[in-house]
Formats: structure tokens, C-alpha cells, sequence
């Protein structure tokens, strides 16, 4: 399957996964991640370097170009792929918008979904990659993580629901694959540089890779948790996060790569009363992974760590505590690009949390979209 089509079978998954309500009294996924971050910044939070940094991909590109440093297409061939690229994102950004009419968070208008700053960024980091990616992966990974960061930005600024920004970097690089796809098909292999080397597509057994990625999730609790005094439930709700997986050996006996792996997630809990508040993690342990059948990846990880509560105003009175936990999971990947791959995980944690119950448990399902080198 090319690749621009895994990417809008991924933008139809995600669409399917953000419709989804989840359990009693959980809200939704754009509602539970729109909680989380007024439990972060606060409700009026703003900034604008989003409004600048998305086109920074494309300034390193043509900074590149101009100096003289060889990419993969010439100025013209690089020319038309990317005004393929630019037509395609903006047909479907701006006609997804006005035919969707989704309401922004804020309130101010109905052109929400999806996010064409996210859309924007990942477009021109995508031409980044495909331009300099096979010179070195550094920098598509600096481009793609400041798109990443733009997409952030946009939550922060409360101007995009999650699902926005995933539609938004879905449709940012699909557009990059299928732009410069109807270029190749016109120029062949003119105008192609004599030093280009395809990067290698999918996952190579005797390697060892590093990988860092942005996961998202959604906790249920497992069992009931309550407040000090009572017996009012604290429901689970959304979780996110950073994860890095450092590898140490690929040894024959071990049948794939063992290595550490560690995490930063940031968790939001709804409280009685319609009250809610927020947990930060930090954990670090181990991992193992085997690839198979060249795109597929399957892991096994376990790790233990700390978590502090925050908005003490809510999780204080609620008797929440700082503790230790752990978190022991699976998930199975699948490549998407030559250094790039998404992951379905599912895990099992329990924390110390609250007064009454010290011990919790809880299943967190979600997804991970991960650089990989």
C-alpha cells in the first residue's frame, strides 16, 4: 500500500477513535484533553509563536537549498512536487473545514476541524524529510518536532480540539506523499540527485533503534476509586505524554532488542462535583520489541516511577496523594514512513492515589506516533 494511502487509513481510525465517549461519566476524547489543559495553563492562556513556527520547516529548506547543500530533487522538480503538495493540503484542509462547520474551542468561529496550522507544519516538515531526510534523519526529526510542538501550541491556545491536530498532521503529510508521488510520475528520474539513496522502508531485525515519540491515551479505572470521606468516584479520563526508548542489545538469544524505556505523561481526573484535576508521571524501566513481516513491530515494557498531583485546590480536598506506581503494557506498531511508525498500546497500571484507596488500578488504551532512527 503507498504510503499517503496508511496515512488517510490512519486520519479514518483516528476519526473513528475520537467519536468514542468511553465509559459513565468520562468525557469525551477533544473534551477530556481540552480539561487537561485548562488544569495546566488555565482558561486563558494564549501565545502566538504557533503563528510563525509552522513555517519554520520550510525556512531550514530552502536555507539548506540556497547555501548550496545537495538535496534529493532540483530547484525545479523540488518546485513542482511541493505546489503538488500545497494544492492537495489546502484543498483538503480548507474543504474539510467549511463542509465539517466544527465550532473551535473558544468559541469564536466554525471552521475548527481540521487544524490548518498542524496541517501547515507537517506539510512543510514532510518536504524537509523527503528533500534531506536521506542526507540525515536529524533533520527530519527536528522538522517534525516542531510541527509537533505547533500542534500543541494550537491546543494551548485553545483554538483546536485534539482531533483537529490529528487530522491536521494526518492530512500535512499525506499531502507531501501524494504531491510528490504525481511529481515522479511526470519526471521519472530526472532532476534526481546522483548521490540520492532511497531510505530503507520498514523495520531492519539487525538493527538497533531509537525511537521518540507523543502518546495518546484514555484511562479506566479498574474498580472503584474514591474521595477521602465518602463515596463519591473519581473517574479516569485522558492521558499524553512523551516516551523514549533507548536500545541497549539485539543479541540472538533475546529474538529482538531489549533496552530502557522512559516516559512523561500528564493524566486529567474528573472529581465529584464535576470537578477535575490533573497528575504528572515520570517513569523510566525496560522494554522488549521484535519486528516482523518488514512493517509490523511488536514491544513488551514494564516500568515503575513517580506521580505528583496537581491543582491542589481540587486534588487536595479530594485526598489525593504523590506516590509510586507502576506501569507494565504491549503494543504493536506499524511503519508509515522510513523513520516513522504509529502504535497501538494497551497497559496495566497501579499508583498509589488516594487516602481511602492507597492502591488504584487502571487500563489505559491508546496510540503513539513515533520517529524512529
Amino acid at each position: 500500500m503507498p504510503n499517503y494511502l496508511k496515512y488517510l487509513v490512519c486520519l479514518l481510525l483516528a476519526g473513528i477513535a475520537c467519536s468514542a465517549s468511553g465509559q459513565s461519566r468520562l468525557p469525551s476524547f477533544d473534551t477530556g484533553f481540552k480539561t487537561m489543559r485548562e488544569n495546566a495553563v488555565g482558561a486563558d492562556f494564549h501565545y502566538s509563536v504557533d503563528d510563525y513556527l509552522q513555517y519554520s520547516p520550510a525556512a531550514v529548506l530552502l536555507g539548506l537549498k540556497v547555501a548550496g547543500y545537495e538535496s534529493r530533487t532540483s530547484w525545479g522538480r523540488m518546485a513542482v512536487s511541493d505546489a503538488f503538495s500545497v494544492a492537495v493540503m489546502a484543498a483538503a484542509v480548507n474543504g474539510i473545514k467549511y463542509s465539517v462547520a466544527r465550532m473551535r474551542p473558544d468559541g469564536s468561529s466554525r471552521n475548527s476541524f481540521p487544524s490548518g496550522h498542524t496541517a501547515t507544519a507537517f506539510m512543510l516538515a514532510a518536504m524537509l524529510h523527503e528533500e534531506y531526510g536521506w542526507r540525515s534523519p536529524w533533520f527530519s526529526f527536528g522538522g517534525y518536532a516542531v510541527a509537533s510542538f505547533t500542534g500543541v501550541s494550537r491546543i494551548l491556545n485553545n483554538r483546536h480540539w485534539t482531533s483537529d491536530i490529528v487530522a491536521g498532521a494526518v492530512i500535512g503529510m499525506a499531502s507531501v506523499k501524494l504531491g510528490y508521488f504525481l511529481a515522479d510520475l511526470i519526471f521519472k528520474d530526472r532532476y534526481i540527485s546522483d548521490r540520492y539513496n532511497a531510505p530503507v522502508f520498514g523495520f531492519d531485525p539487525e538493527r538497533k533503534y531509537y525511537d521518540i515519540g507523543m502518546w495518546f491515551g484514555y484511562r479506566f479505572f479498574l474498580g472503584d476509586n474514591f474521595t477521602e470521606g465518602n463515596s463519591a468516584r473519581i473517574a479516569g479520563g485522558s492521558s499524553s505524554g512523551i516516551e523514549v526508548s533507548v536500545p541497549l542489545s539485539n543479541a540472538a538469544f533475546l529474538k529482538g532488542t531489549a533496552g530502557l524505556a522512559f516516559r512523561t505523561g500528564i493524566n486529567s481526573y474528573i472529581a465529584p462535583g464535576s470537578l477535575s484535576f490533573n497528575t504528572y508521571d515520570f517513569m523510566a524501566g525496560g522494554y522488549w520489541r521484535r519486528p516482523f513481516a518488514r512493517v509490523l513491530e511488536a514491544d513488551a515494557r514494564i516500568l515503575a516511577g513517580y506521580s505528583l498531583p496537581g491543582n491542589r485546590s481540587v486534588s487536595g480536598p479530594a485526598g489525593i496523594l504523590d506516590g509510586i506506581g507502576i506501569s507494565a503494557g504491549c503494543g504493536l506498531s506499524v511503519t508509515t514512513g522510513e523513520n516513522f511508525k504509529i502504535k497501538a498500546f494497551a497497559a496495566y497500571e497501579a499508583a498509589r492515589f488516594t487516602v481511602q484507596k492507597p492502591m488504584s488500578q487502571s487500563l489505559v488504551l491508546g496510540g503513539s506516533a513515533l520517529f524512529f532512527w
